[in-house]
C-alpha cells in the first residue's frame, strides 16, 4: 500500500530542463564546429535521455507487510523492516540546496529527495529522510503499523 508518493516541483523541473538545455545547444554546436556532429549528437541525446528520467522521478513510501519500502523511481529501492523502526516525525522541509533523487547526506543519514515536505525515519542502522506531500499522515500511518514497536507510546 503506498502511503506517500511525490515528483520534483514544476519549478524546479523547469530549471533543470533550461540548464540542460542550454548545455546540450552547446555541446551540438561546438560538436558541429569541430566537424564531430556525429559522436556530441550522441552525447547530447544520453544527456536528454538521462534529464528525462530525472525529471519523471518519483519518490514514495509504501507499507508491504512488514517492511516499509522506501523508492525513488527508477533509479533506486530499499525495505525497512518495521521492527527495525526506531522513531518516526517530521523534518524540515528540502530544497534545491539539498539536491533531488538518492543522496547521501551526512555519517549515517540518506535521503531520498523531491523537495519539500518530508518525514525522518530513524533505523537501528540508519536514518532516512524521504520527501513526502503530507508527512503528518505518513508519519501517523507508520506509527500505526509499528504500534508494537518499543518506542511507540499509546496515548
Amino acid at each position: 500500500m503506498v502511503i506517500s508518493e511525490v515528483r520534483l516541483a514544476r519549478r524546479s523541473r523547469v530549471l533543470i530542463w533550461v540548464i540542460v538545455s542550454a548545455s546540450v545547444i552547446v555541446l551540438v554546436v561546438s560538436a558541429l564546429v569541430s566537424g564531430i556532429f556525429l559522436p556530441g549528437l550522441l552525447m547530447a541525446a544520453g544527456i536528454v535521455a538521462f534529464t528525462w528520467a530525472i525529471v519523471r522521478m518519483t519518490v514514495s513510501i509504501a507499507i508491504a507487510g512488514e517492511k516499509i519500502v522506501l523508492r525513488c523511481a527508477p533509479f533506486y529501492s530499499t525495505e525497512v523492516s518495521i521492527s527495525d523502526v526506531l522513531a518516526v516525525a517530521t523534518a524540515e522541509d528540502t530544497s534545491l540546496s539539498d539536491g533531488y533523487g538518492f543522496r547521501v547526506m551526512g555519517q549515517g543519514t540518506r535521503g531520498l529527495l523531491a523537495g519539500g515536505p518530508a518525514v525522518a525515519l530513524e533505523t537501528k542502522t540508519r536514518r532516512w529522510i524521504v520527501s513526502t506531500a503530507h508527512p503528518e499522515e505518513v508519519v501517523s500511518t507508520i506509527q500505526d503499523q509499528s504500534a508494537g514497536n518499543p518506542w511507540h507510546e499509546e496515548p
